[in-house]
């Protein structure tokens, strides 16, 4: 008798630690592919815009992810005429409402500075990024002479002997001052690894829109 309740607590041990290992263990993992699709609260609410690739994807610049389920306008300049109102996605894309060629896009969502893309045309297989920068602080965009985003990039700002900030770059190459904008007073040196020093004495120096700072070897 003793030997037939000694198995009977191995069985109900060895039976504990197969469900175990079968919820959360060992190399037994559900399969996302064969779970029905849900929706989310978003879409089920409609705050999120149709699934599918889109023509058009916002990007906030502080992330470099996308602008999911966001309101926004989209106009097309010099015309002015709306291209799209509504909600993105949740890859934070939209289909166009008509074909567009060497235009200017801007896009206006709460919470963001307006963004925008210069020359932009809509070609097939492609989808056009528009960077939102944030509506507070100042942000600036670290290129090379080609061109290149210099992601993960530290870069220092200083004012002569003062460090304003020392900020790495992010995955779409921005930096960020939270308080102020830094090229609005006293000239300011900028360093980076690898590159020559350069000094900004005001934002009409950083490119066309007043944020790209192109760094020289």
């Amino acid at each position: 008798m003793l030997r037939g309740l000694v198995l009977a607590a191995l069985a109900a041990t060895a039976c504990a630690t197969t469900r175990v290992d079968s919820v959360g263990g060992g190399d037994s993992r559900i399969n996302d592919s064969d779970r029905p699709d849900v929706a989310s609260p978003e879409q089920a609410e409609g705050r999120c815009g149709p699934e599918g690739t889109g023509d058009v994807v916002l990007l906030d610049s502080r992330t470099g992810g996308p602008l999911t389920c966001a309101l926004v306008t989209v106009t097309v300049d010099p015309a002015g005429e709306v291209l799209f109102q509504g909600r993105t996605n949740q890859r934070g894309q939209f289909a166009a409402a008509r074909p567009f060629s060497n235009v200017r896009l801007t896009a206006v969502s709460e919470g963001f500075a307006p963004g925008s893309v210069s020359g932009a045309s809509l070609q097939a297989g492609k989808v056009l990024e528009v960077e939102m920068p944030p509506d507070e602080g100042f942000w600036v965009k670290v290129l090379d002479t080609e061109g290149n985003y210099l992601q993960d990039t530290l870069v220092t700002f200083k004012q002569g002997s003062e460090v304003l900030a020392t900020l790495r770059t992010n995955v779409l190459a921005n930096v960020f001052f939270a308080q102020r904008n830094p090229f609005s007073g006293e000239a300011v040196t900028v360093e980076a690894p690898g590159f020559s020093s350069l000094t900004v004495n005001s934002t009409g120096e950083l490119g066309d829109d007043g944020h790209t700072l192109t760094l020289r070897k």
